[in-house]
C-alpha cells in the first residue's frame, strides 16, 4: 500500500501544471496584499496583523477551489477516462486501495498547497515590516491561535468540497467536462446564494437547522461560515462539522462506488 501511495504522489507531482500550481501560490498570496494596499488602501500596519487569514479568506471561496477542482479532475478524471487505471488493476492492487490511496494524495496535496500559501503570506509580511518599518507585525498567541483555527475550517470546507468534486469528476466524460460543471457549482453558489437564503429562511426561527442547510452551499459556507466560526458561535460550528461529515460520507461514497465498479471502463 505505502508503494501504491508513493506511485500516486509521484504520478500527481511529476506533471509541470502542478508544479505551476505551486509556483503561482505564492504571486497570488503577493497579488492579494498588493490589492489590499494599493486597490483596498487597507494601511499596512492593519494588514500585516491578520494578512495570512485575511490573504486565504479573499481567495478561498473561488480561487481555492477552482484548484482543488482542477486537482480533483486530474487524479479521477484523466486516469478513469483515459484507460491508465487498466495498468494498476493489473497489478496486486485492490480499486478500493486504489481509490483511497488517490484521495489521500488529493487531500495531502490541499494540505501542502495551503501551507505553501500560508508560508508565503508571512514572508510578505515580513518584507513589509522591514520595507515599511512596521511594529509589532509577528503573530502573538492570540493571533496565531485564530490563524491555526481558521486554516484548520478552511482545510476542512477544502476536504469536504473535494469530496464533492471527486464524484463529479467519476461521472465526467473528460476533464474539461468535470472541471466545468465544478465552475458552474461555484459561481453559480456564489451569484445565487441571496436565492437560496430566501428559499431556506422558514427555518430561521432555529439557528443550527438554518446554517446547517445554508452550508450546505460549501462556497457560501466558505464566504460567510468561516469567518462567523471564529467568533465561537456554537450554532456555526456545529452546523460546519455535520455538513463537512455529510459531504465526506455522502460524496466520498458515491465516488467510492463508481470507481469500484466492474463495467466502468466501459
Amino acid at each position: 500500500m505505502k508503494s501504491l501511495i508513493y506511485s500516486e504522489f509521484e504520478r500527481l507531482w511529476r506533471r509541470k501544471w502542478f508544479w505551476l500550481m505551486v509556483l503561482c501560490t505564492p504571486i497570488l498570496a503577493c497579488s492579494t496584499g498588493v490589492y489590499f494596499l494599493r486597490t483596498m488602501k487597507v494601511p499596512v500596519e492593519v494588514l500585516s496583523l491578520n494578512f495570512v487569514v485575511t490573504g486565504l479568506r479573499e481567495n478561498l471561496f473561488l480561487v481555492c477551489n477552482i484548484a482543488v477542482a482542477a486537482l480533483a479532475a486530474a487524479v479521477y478524471t484523466e486516469e478513469f477516462r483515459s484507460g491508465q487505471l487498466r495498468l494498476l488493476f493489473m497489478r496486486r492492487f485492490t480499486r478500493g486501495q486504489i481509490f483511497w490511496s488517490k484521495l489521500l494524495v488529493l487531500n495531502a496535496t490541499i494540505l501542502f498547497l495551503l501551507i505553501v500559501f500560508a508560508v508565503s503570506s508571512q514572508v510578505i509580511v515580513e518584507v513589509w515590516t522591514l520595507s515599511y518599518d512596521v511594529s509589532d507585525a509577528g503573530l502573538s498567541g492570540s493571533q496565531g491561535l485564530q490563524m491555526l483555527k481558521y486554516y484548520g475550517w478552511a482545510l476542512a470546507s477544502l476536504l469536504a468540497i473535494s469530496s464533492f468534486y471527486c464524484f463529479i469528476a467519476m461521472y465526467s466524460k473528460s476533464v474539461t467536462y468535470a472541471i466545468g460543471v465544478c465552475m458552474v457549482y461555484n459561481l453559480g453558489s456564489l451569484l445565487f446564494d441571496s436565492l437560496y437564503l430566501k428559499l431556506v429562511s422558514f427555518v430561521s426561527h432555529i439557528p443550527y437547522l438554518y446554517n446547517v442547510i445554508a452550508f450546505m452551499v460549501i462556497p457560501y459556507m466558505q464566504h460567510t461560515g468561516l469567518d462567523r466560526s471564529l467568533i465561537g458561535n456554537s450554532s456555526v460550528n456545529g452546523a460546519i462539522i455535520t455538513v463537512v461529515s455529510l459531504y465526506l460520507i455522502f460524496f466520498t461514497w458515491g465516488a467510492y462506488r463508481r470507481f469500484v465498479t466492474d463495467d466502468y471502463l466501459y
